[in-house]
């Protein structure tokens, strides 16, 4: 009897993915992350006797076999527990469960630093590009945001902390900008000042961006610096509330996200100011064009 039941038990479960390929009876939580899934193959006798066919078909069985995502989850999360190993080869844990992207551990201990005189060479233009737009009536502004690595080294990885740090490309582009007297907001060197001067989290252990909080703070300072540059009154963001969850939303983390785990790697607490946005006849909104990455305050 118990053999039968077992019999019955493992044919069921080998059964339930084509079902749910054929049938999607349940739907399952989306992965995280790039990814692309095989498209169908069409049957030719060509690629039946080159056996390309065979291929493609398995490629896209296996991409669309019922429950993957599930099953891709229960992986890593066995994974994580067993061997502390992640399926992506750039995210590291450090000390107290904070994340990090290993390519930008190397940039925080100068790995990649491009040199003064290719730095020295690309500031060049850009100062001519200020000058430019200076004379039309235009500023333009050079901001450098946060870095996790910069603001908590506490927590890095020891095998990283082992490894000699040298001049990075921050320290070499704040110090030419002020040489040629560029425009520019050091997010990074303020972060870090006041991160034991604030109760909230600028950034959080799961997240890479700065946390919503934080952007709030950098999109208010940046609103400051504009003001005085362009010498005009903006709209400022306002809040008087603060909403504290231990569910994360938006970019709040963003790393652990594209882990695919089945549970986080930790367990904190976000913030989320409650915003408004006053205005009055005398506020103006000029026209700003963003060029940056991921950190650009409001898109």
């Amino acid at each position: 009897m118990i053999k039968k039941g077992l019999f019955v038990f493992f044919l069921v479960f080998l059964l339930l993915p084509i079902a749910q390929q054929s049938c999607q009876f349940i739907t399952s939580g989306p992965l995280y992350g790039f990814s692309t899934s095989a498209p169908n193959a069409d049957f030719s006798w060509r690629d039946w006797w080159d056996e390309a066919y065979q291929g493609k078909k398995e490629n896209f069985l296996n991409d669309n076999l019922g429950f993957r995502p599930d099953f891709i989850r229960f992986n890593n999360e066995i994974d994580y527990l067993l061997f502390g190993r992640f399926h992506l080869s750039n995210i590291v844990e450090g000390a107290n469960h904070y994340l990090y992207m290993d390519t930008y551990i190397q940039g925080y201990l100068g790995q990649d630093y491009a040199g003064h005189d290719a730095i020295k060479e690309r500031l060049k233009k850009l100062k001519a590009i200020s000058d430019t737009l200076a004379r039309m009536g235009k500023s333009l502004i050079l901001i450098y945001s946060r870095a996790k690595e910069f603001m908590y080294p506490e927590f890095i990885p020891e095998t990283y902390k082992r490894q000699p740090k040298t001049i990075t490309n921050l320290e070499a582009y704040k110090r030419i900008c002020d040489s040629l007297k560029i425009n520019q907001i050091d997010f990074n060197t303020w972060f870090c000042s006041v991160k034991n001067r604030t109760r909230e989290a600028l950034y959080t252990r799961q997240g890479f961006h700065w946390s919503v909080y934080g952007s709030y703070l950098a999109a208010d300072s940046l609103i400051k610096y504009i003001e005085q540059l362009r010498h005009i009154h903006m709209p400022h963001p306002v809040w008087t509330k603060i909403e504290h969850s231990e569910i994360p939303r938006d970019t709040d983390d963003d790393i652990a996200k594209k882990l695919n785990l089945i549970s986080p790697v930790t367990t904190e607490t976000f913030s989320y100011p409650v915003v408004s946005f006053p205005e009055d006849a005398t506020m103006v909104k000029p026209k700003v064009i963003y060029i940056g990455d991921a950190f650009c305050p409001y898109g």
